[in-house]
């Protein structure tokens, strides 16, 4: 898979030139960002693909196949929105006996009993997610369904829970090893959001069928394109350093446009990768997305005619889908004739041009991602890794920490002092 990033639509704006100087102004940090920065090598496990072995994943995935109807997956955040987003896209040529049921990312009771319905009712295996098990959704999540798991199984309720979790007191490591769970490492150098090319996505990701050693493949091949050259020809360069251009110039919003629904979820997990790794300073861009066509019926005409505060980035990535064709209507007459023999493909590149061109030429700046390949499992992976590379590098432009969230912490130092957790007070 290659990534072009096409800036031209935007270049009223921010030219070519501009981005071009920026390159070189910055060419010491982003050769340092493509190697790798030493002060951040505890959070960079993410950065070389190849360093990945995944026949235990492999091995207790198969296990679960045979075992179990439903693998409930207990995690929040980065925990879970990259395996949510690529089951999503790649449901269509994933087959497992095994279907994941998501839980543990709300604090919603009727969501709780939606799994415990679950539970109840399908043979079950647990995998729960948590670098950090201090988190409250997941923790209590796991809790309330370990219950009726020990209800429902008995002693061997055990065999079926297997945490993905840290090393440390009170971590699940040190519950696997008490419990006799199964236990999958967290990597230590790799935070939630930058995990889902780990056992953290991987493993529920081969549970659910999906080839997981073809999505390392396609990042590796991301990988291999994007940390060498600094020049036009790196659309991860160029995406992250236009992005750092366009807050410069009023621009507040950032909007990821895709035209396949499927990639809703991605576009959740796209958002919580720049929120949380840029949100430190009030330069940065607000994440946001946009599924078109849809989207155009509901927030069009905000961007056509709303306030130059918004920039649209559109992902030029479909699935190989050619063979539906549009026959004619002959006998009700529906007004819809200018369409007979067209492929219904080509509609989708139609309105994906036409909004480009209608919002660009209206004075919304426009890019574009466009790949060479058909969304496949392979391409994912690669888009997968452009993406967190991009959000590294745009990070340090903007000369932040890519790696901390210190942010979201207040919030749960309120919580923890209503609910009255040790140490804590109002």
């Amino acid at each position: 898979m290659t990534i072009t990033c096409n800036v031209s639509p935007a270049s009223f704006l921010v030219s070519e030139g501009e981005i071009h100087a920026a390159i070189h102004r910055q060419s010491s940090l982003i050769a340092a960002v493509q190697r790798g920065e030493a002060q951040y090598s505890g959070s960079l496990g993410w950065l070389d693909v190849k360093t990945q072995n995944i026949e235990e994943l492999v091995r207790v995935a198969k296990h679960v196949q045979s075992v179990a109807e439903v693998m409930i997956v207990i995690g929040i955040g980065g925990s879970n929105r990259g395996a949510v987003a690529a089951i999503e896209v790649l449901k269509r040529t994933s087959t497992s006996p095994t279907t994941l049921y998501f839980a543990g990312d709300t604090l919603s009771p009727t969501r709780l009993a939606d799994a415990l319905e679950v539970l109840k009712t399908k043979s079950v295996v647990l995998n729960v997610i948590a670098k950090d098990f201090n988190t409250v959704e997941p923790g209590i999540t796991f809790r309330m369904l370990r219950s009726a798991m020990q209800a429902k199984y008995g002693c061997a309720y055990a065999e079926r829970i297997i945490v993905t979790g840290s090393e440390g007191s009170g971590q699940l490591h040190e519950l696997a090893q008490k419990h006799g769970y199964t236990y999958l490492p967290f990597p230590s150098d790799i935070g939630g959001r930058f995990s889902v090319l780990s056992p953290v996505g991987l493993f529920p990701l081969a549970v659910a069928g999906v080839d997981i050693q073809n999505l390392l493949d396609g990042a590796y091949t991301m990988q291999q394109r994007i940390r060498t050259g600094q020049d036009e020809n790196n659309p991860a360069i160029l995406y992250a350093v236009l992005r750092s251009l366009m807050r410069k110039k009023g621009i507040i919003l950032e909007s990821l446009v895709t035209f396949e629904p499927d990639l809703q979820h991605f576009t959740r997990w796209w958002i919580q990768l720049f929120a949380e790794t840029e949100g430190k300073t009030d330069q940065v861009l607000f994440p946001v997305g946009f599924s078109y066509s849809e989207d155009l019926h509901a927030v069009g005409q905000y961007v056509q005619q709303g306030p130059r505060i918004l920039m649209e980035t559109f992902l030029d990535l479909h699935y190989n889908l050619d063979n539906l064709h549009i026959e004619a209507s002959k006998e009700v007459v529906d007004g819809f004739a200018y369409l007979d023999d067209k492929p219904f493909s080509l509609l989708n590149k139609t309105v994906y041009q036409a909004a480009l061109q209608a919002h660009a030429h209206d004075g919304v700046p426009c890019i574009e991602l466009k790949s060479d390949s058909a969304l496949d499992t392979e391409s994912l992976g690669g888009l997968f890794y452009f993406f967190l590379f991009c959000a590294y590098l745009s990070a340090r432009l903007l000369g932040v920490n890519p790696f901390d969230q210190e942010g979201v912490e207040q919030y749960k130092r309120n919580m923890y002092a209503e609910l009255g957790k040790s140490g804590y007070t109002k």
